[in-house]
Formats: structure tokens, sequence, C-alpha cells
């Protein structure tokens, strides 16, 4: 297992509780320490893709029980904190009236508010339209203008929220693989990959060492095409790292009655999402990439920039103090990281290879923490069953979601699959 990111870590138990013998290997001194660390674990179930809305909700009711789900570990356990997400909508369309139904139909508390509605429950938020976002360089990028017609509406899911602590969780699942067998080799950086003396791998270390081994699963998020090229593995869809920026701004409304009821909003009229964090002290801003921003992909992830930008900060902060009047600006702080991005339609690829024994559970980077423990056991099943002699090609597994009774084709995150309905943003 390459990469000790949740996702690698999720991939880890799952195997080894199949019986495999799994050995998982990471870079850094700690496993969560790339990019899952900078994740704002946000668990939501509102996709275009009707199969990953189903594996997120079979995700948030893992996290709703995460002591279950691990077993029992001697450490502090990270929290599902739910607080309800709004997905703010320049437009109510059939499509999205029609994905809300969808959800509502596996079991997400999912439902369509007006723009009255919204500001009812939620009146410190402004329900004027921003649609479409503007970039920083367009002198009406503040404009109010003259027509200040309403957004669409929204979609809100009730229980949806945030693990409060990516990384902790990601350590809760070192610590539940290791109780199994797991072992974790880190501070060391693969090198090559090459064909193995009596296994079909061996993987040289930046220590010197080397592993051998009939399996390796690819899960090293932002390098993950560089441990395809190493591995010489092409793929019918590209991955590549993108630099992504979240910025803190104080929450004005903490120690009100009305702070107590801040949800997260995914603002797809504005273009930004935030969330509560630091026990309400604040807010965290992310993007959720509208058109009039240039995406900042990079070739190599050990060269990227670690600094924040003033650029960044003003065109996904102001958008936010729009939507939220009463947020103010203060000093510059947040995070710098990267995201994995398969970039076709930001959906991750889960699948086989065609090289024999080398498997990918990559591109998950934004949309994928909340779906990590999933991703794992479905990653688990392709290996087994791959390993065993099956053709997943021929025949995607049906992934058993057992605590929401739902089955889901999965050949929607093969490396062959087809052109997606997506968002192409974050958003899935």
């Amino acid at each position: 297992m390459i990469g000790g990111g949740v996702i690698g870590c999720a991939v880890g138990f799952e195997l080894r509780k199949r019986g495999l013998g799994v050995t998982v290997l990471d870079k850094n001194g700690e496993v969560g320490h790339g990019s899952t660390s900078a994740s704002c674990g946000i668990v939501r179930r509102f996709y275009s893709q009707p199969g990953m809305t189903a594996m997120a909700h079979e995700g948030a009711q893992i996290w709703g029980d995460w002591a279950g789900h691990l077993g029992p570990i001697d450490e502090e356990l990270a929290v599902f904190r739910r607080t309800g997400m709004a997905f703010v909508l320049p437009e109510l369309t059939d499509e999205l009236r029609e994905r809300a139904v969808k959800m509502q139909e596996i079991g997400v508390p999912a439902r369509i508010l007006t723009a009255e509605e919204l500001q009812e429950r939620f009146p410190w938020l402004d329900v004027a339209s921003q649609y479409p976002p503007r970039s920083i360089d367009d002198p009406a990028f503040l404009d109010e203008g003259e027509d200040r017609r309403p957004i669409g509406g929204a979609v809100y899911e009730e229980d949806a929220g945030y693990v409060v602590s990516p990384g902790l969780a990601t350590h809760n699942l070192r610590l539940a693989g290791e109780r199994e067998g797991v072992r974790f080799l880190l501070n060391r950086e693969v090198r090559s990959v090459s064909e193995g003396g009596g296994r079909r791998f061996t993987l040289e270390l930046s220590d010197g060492s080397t592993v051998e081994s009939d399996v390796v699963v690819n899960a090293a998020g932002p390098h993950s095409g560089r441990v395809n090229v190493l591995a010489g593995v092409t793929l019918p869809l590209k991955t590549r790292p993108l630099v992504r920026e979240v910025h803190a701004l104080d929450n004005p409304l903490r120690g009100t009655p009305r702070g107590q009821t801040l949800p997260i909003v995914g603002d797809l009229d504005a273009g930004v999402y935030f969330r509560p964090e630091s026990a309400d002290r604040a807010l965290i801003v992310g993007t959720t990439d509208p058109p009039c921003d240039e995406l900042e992909w990079i070739d190599d992830p050990d060269t990227a920039r670690t600094n924040l930008s003033q650029r960044y900060r003003e065109r996904q902060c102001l958008r936010a103090m729009r939507r939220f009047p009463e947020l103010t600006l203060g000093p510059m702080r947040g995070v710098v990281s990267l995201y994995d991005v398969t970039v076709q339609d930001w959906y991750p690829i889960v699948d086989k290879t065609d090289r024999a024994g080398y498997y990918v559970c990559i591109g998950t980077s934004g949309s994928s923490f909340k779906t990590a423990p999933v991703l794992g056991a479905l990653m688990a099943e392709i290996v087994t069953t791959s390993e065993a002699g099956r053709d997943v090609d021929a025949e995607p597994i049906q992934l058993e979601l057992p605590r929401i009774g739902h089955t889901v084709d999965t050949g929607f995150l093969s490396r062959r699959r087809g052109a997606l309905e997506s968002s192409d943003t974050v958003i899935g």
C-alpha cells in the first residue's frame, strides 16, 4: 500500500480484515500528514452520481458509528459533528429537484428550501443571487447590480456535517490497522517499482531498503501520478495535483443563539463553501471552482508553494462575505495544500490496472474523505476478487452498503469509464 492518508489507511485496514498481509508506506513521518491533514472533512451526500450519493450516505453512517467501525483502540476518537449543510443554488432545475428526491429515496434527510425558507431558517444569510460569480479582476466583482433577484433555492441536508479532525481520524485507522496486523513504514518514499524476485513487485525505498509484494495499491494522493510513472502504468484517465487554499475568518455569531445553528454552506451560486471551525470560533472558506477562476495545476507536488496568496483570499473570502454580510476580513490565516484530481470529472478512480497486481485508489482529494471507509471496502473487494481470477472490467463490483441497505454498481469509478454527469468541480 503506497500512501498513508485517510484513503490508504482505510484500504489497508479493509485488506487486512480480509486476511491479506498489508504494509503501508508513506514518505511522511506520520499517517494523515499529507493532503488529508488539510481536508475540511465535510460529510455530505449531494452528488451528480447516484452511486456516489449512496456511498457517501453509507460513509455518513460509518462516521456516526466510528467506534463501532474501528473496534477497540486506546486513543481519543475523531468526532463527526452534524451541523446540517445547505447547498445554495442559482436555479432549482428539474434535475436538482430529482436529485433531492433520489437522496430521500435512500434515506438521506434532504429537502428543498425556497430562498425565503432558507433565510427564515438562517437569517444571517443574504439570499440575493451572485450568479454567475465574477473574477476578482472584473470591475463589477462587488457590484450589487440593480436587479437583486434571489437565489433559486437550496437543497438542505439535515444531518450532514464534518469530521472535526481528519488527521486524528486517520491515526485512529492506523491504530485499528495495527491491532489487526497492518505494518506501517513511515518516512520512506518509494523510489522505484520493479519486477520482483519471488514476487511480482520490488519497491525500493528512500532509506535503501526494499519491500516485495504480489500486490501494490497506489493511494498516494497528489503523488499518485508519479507513482504510476514509477510502475510503468498508464491509465485512460489522468490525475493531476491541484493547489488549494482554505482561509479562516472569525465567526461573528460566536456566543450568540444564532451561532449555535451555523451549518455548512455549499454556495454554488457564489462559488464558495464555508463551515464552522475551532468550536465555532471561526469559519473556514474554500472554493467550488467557478469557471471565472483559473485552476492552479502543477506538475511536481514536491515543489508546490506553501504560502497563502492574496488572490485566493480575496476571491474566496469576499464572496463569502457577500453571502454572510456580518463576516469581516481580519488577518490572513489558513492552509495551502494539494488535491489529487481526476481531470475529466473529479470522481475517484478505484480500479485494477492493466499491470497484473497493480491497483489504484486515486483522484480522491476534496470529494472523498467522507467516503474513505467505503472506498477502503471497495478497493479491498476489487483486489481480492481480481486476485481470485474474476475480471472486474467485465463484471464490475456490486458493492453492498449494509448500513443503508443498498447496492451500488461501482463501474462508474472504473479507469475505463466514459463521460460521467458531473459539475466538473469538487462538488462532483
